[in-house]
């Protein structure tokens, strides 16, 4: 799945149609907007960062470039992942910076309308709530819409 293709994709929908990529934190079901996702790759070799945030996980040398991987379930307020077969980066660029999200496991890619995310529950936490662009019910289950700009703001602010 490359930003470009996905892009192209996207750019070809009409209207409000986007596509989303979905994935698993923890036992949560979550997107992101497939046109902001350069790649994602499996987890490989990290590369440790002294005095680092819990949350930064390592970093990789992508291509010649240097990536920060940061676990997405403890910036959303879950314990640290515990690495899987099924675990996978996704490689989204920040202000022509790359930033790694580790996520449990990939789903799918789901073509959504925008106009039929709702706002997310009232009893969401604020700290995690901020990460949020809204819910999607999809084939009977509801997934968590995320806003990597606020996922990949300093401290999360």
């Amino acid at each position: 799945m490359s930003g470009v293709s996905m892009s192209k994709l996207l750019t070809a929908q009409s209207g409000q149609t986007i596509l989303l990529a979905t994935f698993y934190v923890r036992d949560s079901l979550c997107a992101l907007d497939a046109a902001g996702i350069q790649e994602v790759i499996r987890v490989g070799a990290l590369t440790a960062v002294s005095h680092a945030p819990d949350e930064v996980t390592g970093i990789v040398n992508l291509r010649g470039k240097i990536v920060t991987i940061l676990d997405l379930g403890m910036r959303l307020g879950f314990e640290k992942a515990i690495l899987s077969g099924g675990s996978r980066i996704f490689i989204i660029d920040d202000r022509n910076e790359f930033i790694g999200l580790l996520v449990d496991r990939v789903d799918e890619v789901v073509e959504v309308e925008r106009d039929e995310w709702q706002a997310p529950p009232a009893n969401v936490a604020e700290d995690q709530a901020r990460f949020f662009q809204g819910v999607y019910k999809v084939r009977g289950r509801v997934l968590t819409v995320l806003d990597a700009s606020s996922i990949l703001s300093e401290g999360g602010q």
